[in-house]
């Protein structure tokens, strides 16, 4: 059977409403983390930036960068005491 574009649109949204209805929260959760990923690799690293810039602000980009580039001490339980 052939749709209309319309025709596909209505289902495809009935479907997403089926689809989403029958998801727990932890689904949910996982899908979106998942697509936001997907996405956000697919970005140059300048749009990366400003993605995170303009929905949050520079100081968490900023935060970001140091978390990932920062070299992390492993901590020994009773060696640092």
């Amino acid at each position: 059977m052939s749709l209309t574009a319309q025709q596909k649109d209505e289902l495809i949204d009935q479907y997403v409403d089926l689809h989403v209805d029958s998801m727990d929260h932890k689904d949910l959760v996982q899908f979106v983390s998942l697509t936001l990923k997907e996405d956000y690799h697919n970005l140059s690293d300048e749009e990366l930036q400003c993605e995170i810039e303009c929905t949050h602000d520079e100081d968490l980009y900023k935060e970001l960068v140091d978390n990932v580039t920062s070299t992390m001490q492993t901590f020994i339980p009773g060696f640092h005491d």
